[in-house]
């Protein structure tokens, strides 16, 4: 359904996108993981053609969608970070204006839109304006307007930020139903319980690149490290941080990690007499933020990223 093939995006000095590739099939969801400034609004956005490349191809259901941006938009849905509805306008108004916008006649949008609002707890709520809606209300309202026209490719940009437990439960089973219908999902997030929820492929992106693809589980195999997390007081054993192959990191005030041939009980073999300075300890797990941290050898809430980063980010939002 989408294949977007070296993709390259620059402002300035900073290279936002550099030979980034995505794939989506009819029926799968796909996870596209990295931290802020990583790419991936650049990349949602020129996929949506809200933003031109400055090299690479995107095909849309066999739609070169740089050339034929209006065709293929037909065919996708998307749900930026920043909500964009209507304040004044209804509920039901709201659903039935994307769903004109997309070319559906009247009668197919007025019942497309009671059945959205349905799935995602709106009914209730057809006929409140979009200004008197709670913040999680707000949130559902704003992925209903980008499904409504049941869009062949649904692009969801950290849908869930800020959004209360029913709010996340309810927008996680409207993808996963689309999906089952046969849509093609990119759903980017933070949170990574969501992705394990919703049994997603994964893009793991950086620097905008593409660092690694595949299921939850391959990748979980592929990247298994070693190591203890803990949290101590004081200095550490120069035992510890003086070589034997281990990588010593601070995590926190008094919160290290540390990579490698290690487990708790060497751990503790390393502090000897001082191990009552710690507080806990826990060993690394193989799971998806294992997975982010042997890939891009960060962790994915980690938003230490330079500032021209972090204002490439903002500029994407800006121009998208």
């Amino acid at each position: 359904m989408l294949r977007a093939t070296d993709l390259t995006k620059a402002y300035g000095e900073v290279q936002a996108l550099n030979g980034a590739d995505l794939s989506v099939a009819p029926g799968q969801v796909v996870s596209l993981l990295g931290r802020n400034g990583a790419g991936k609004t650049t990349m949602l956005s020129i996929i949506a053609g809200l933003l031109r490349p400055d090299a690479g191809s995107v095909e849309l259901g066999g739609i070169d969608a740089l050339a034929k941006p209006e065709a293929a938009a037909k065919l996708l849905g998307i749900a930026p970070q920043d909500t964009g509805i209507y304040t004044v306008l209804t509920v039901r108004q709201n659903l039935e204006f994307f769903g004109e916008l997309s070319g559906m006649d009247r009668a197919t949008r007025s019942a497309r839109a009671v059945e959205v609002a349905d799935r995602l707890g709106l009914g209730p709520l057809l006929d409140r304006k979009g200004g008197q809606l709670s913040g999680g209300e707000t949130r559902r309202l704003h992925t209903a307007c980008a499904l409504v026209h049941a869009p062949r490719l649904l692009m969801l940009d950290e849908p869930t930020v800020g959004a209360d437990v029913t709010t996340r439960l309810q927008i996680i089973e409207a993808v996963r139903d689309l999906a089952a219908d046969g849509a093609a999902v990119v759903y980017t997030t933070h949170y990574l319980p969501e992705v394990v929820s919703l049994e997603a492929d994964l893009v793991i992106i950086d620097n905008g690149q593409v660092l690694a693809t595949g299921t939850q589980p391959e990748l979980i195999e592929q990247h298994r490290i070693s190591g203890v997390q803990f949290e101590a007081a004081g200095e550490l054993p120069d035992s510890l941080t003086s070589g034997q192959g281990l990588e010593v990191t601070r995590q926190g005030p008094d919160r290290w990690q540390v990579l490698g041939d290690i487990d708790m009980a060497q751990l503790l073999e390393y502090f000897g007499d001082g191990t009552a300075r710690l507080r806990s300890v826990e060993s690394l797990q193989p799971d998806l933020e294992t997975v982010f941290l042997a890939v891009t050898g960060n962790r994915i809430d980690d938003e230490s990223l330079d500032e021209e980063a972090a204002a490439t980010d903002i500029e994407e939002g800006a121009r998208a």
